[in-house]
């Protein structure tokens, strides 16, 4: 149970980490601002807490035997499928997202490089979002913090409806700065 309260708390801190770090580069992007020391300091601290919450995750469904066969009850696990789904779709896209300027300033295949960087940062993004709209209030829930089902409800349609708006801002913002980034003279 150590292990999974440890992981409760980096999925927490790694949240909180991530709202900074977005919330940053959306009043950044907007005001089209760059502290690549700030930008970077904030990635760091997320990328860190992200991999430890992610090592003592795995830790516990290979080494703890808490993977559960999600396919006897797919229905009652879908919010288990969402949030396994998304982490894996995060560790596959963090990479194309830390190098999406890059993608974006390469201009390979003319408009392709524009597609391909919004695309992924859409999708590591949507994501995230699934991945914090299933977990937060159930990193409450294993650190003995929530026990009413009811709240966990009210809680989970708060946090989705959060996600949601985040989302498409940061989809928008995103969007419409490397668009104007990409038609910059290079």
């Amino acid at each position: 149970m150590k292990l999974k309260k440890a992981n409760a708390f980096f999925g927490l801190l790694t949240i909180l980490l991530l709202l900074v770090h977005a919330g940053y580069e959306m009043v950044a992007y907007v005001k089209f601002l760059y502290n690549p020391f700030v930008t970077k300091l904030l990635s760091y601290l997320v990328l860190v807490a992200l991999l430890i919450h992610i090592v003592l995750g795995m830790s516990i469904m290979m080494f703890a035997n808490e993977g559960t066969d999600l396919s006897k009850y797919p229905k009652d696990n879908q919010g288990t499928i969402i949030q396994r789904a998304s982490a894996i779709a995060m560790m596959v896209l963090v990479f194309g997202h830390i190098n999406s300027f890059a993608i974006l300033n390469s201009h390979f295949g003319g408009v392709f490089s524009l597609i391909v960087a919004v695309l992924i940062q859409v999708l590591f993004f949507g994501a995230v979002f699934a991945h914090v709209g299933t977990s937060f209030s159930r990193t409450f829930v294993t650190l003995g913090l929530l026990s009413s089902m009811e709240k966990k409800k009210v809680i989970d349609r708060i946090v989705w409806t959060l996600c949601a708006i985040a989302f498409v801002a940061i989809v928008i913002i995103l969007t419409k700065t490397y668009i104007m980034l990409w038609s910059m003279p290079h």
